[in-house]
């Protein structure tokens, strides 16, 4: 008797990227960012990548960025009490990333955006790495931990005293730099250390109903 050869029938590259997208399935957020209050958990670069790469090599894909373009750069100036300037750069990235067939010449192009900010000049590299992340989080359709709609949101504590306040305040402007031009413009000081107790109280009550703090 013969020996039936079986077939083995190929993936194209949607079917492979679902493949991939059905191992990795989830990633736990395992990364701490800031501490206290104001902290909260991320999903690390380094799982991602390590996640990914096994996955793709398993299918016989790749990812590669193939096009970065810096859509924009600022630096941030304020003056500390000391007079002393600092500075804070701030880029935003697009980047295109390719997921490419092995098998094949097919291929399909993710665009991503990242924005990275750092007193130094890493503002770029982190951009790149944001964008890279979410950019693979995105094409794989990889969860992330929980979903935020899965429970209700707990509510949250009002800051009590001046300080929680003063840091509520400075987490949200370090994050929104035009913001926070505008608002140092606005009560002419050079950096949020100058801002007096009541002039941080207006700006939190006004946050708060806007619920972006």
């Amino acid at each position: 008797m013969s020996e039936t050869k079986k077939t083995e029938v190929k993936l194209n590259l949607y079917q492979k990227i679902q493949a991939v997208s059905n191992e990795i399935r989830n990633i736990e957020k395992n990364l701490q960012v800031g501490s206290g209050n104001y902290g909260y958990k991320a999903v690390g670069d380094l799982d991602v990548v390590l996640a990914v790469k096994d996955a793709e090599t398993k299918h016989k894909l790749v990812s590669i960025p193939v096009k970065q373009e810096l859509v924009n750069s600022e630096i941030v100036r304020t003056v500390n009490k000391e007079n002393r300037e600092n500075l804070t750069y701030v880029d935003n990235i697009k980047m295109t990333i390719r997921i490419q067939d092995l098998e094949s010449s097919d291929f399909i192009d993710i665009e991503s955006f990242g924005k990275g900010i750092d007193t130094g000049d890493k503002g770029f590299g982190k951009a790149s790495t944001y964008a890279r992340k979410y950019g693979l989080l995105n094409a794989y359709k990889i969860a992330t931990g929980q979903d935020p709609d899965a429970e209700k949101s707990k509510e949250t504590e009002t800051a009590k005293t001046p300080n929680d306040k003063k840091v509520a305040v400075e987490n949200y402007l370090n994050l929104n730099t035009k913001v926070l031009q505008e608002m140092l413009k606005h009560f002419n000081v050079g950096t949020l250390d100058d801002l007096t107790e009541k002039q941080v109280e207006t700006i939190y009550k006004s946050y708060k109903q806007k619920n972006l703090i």
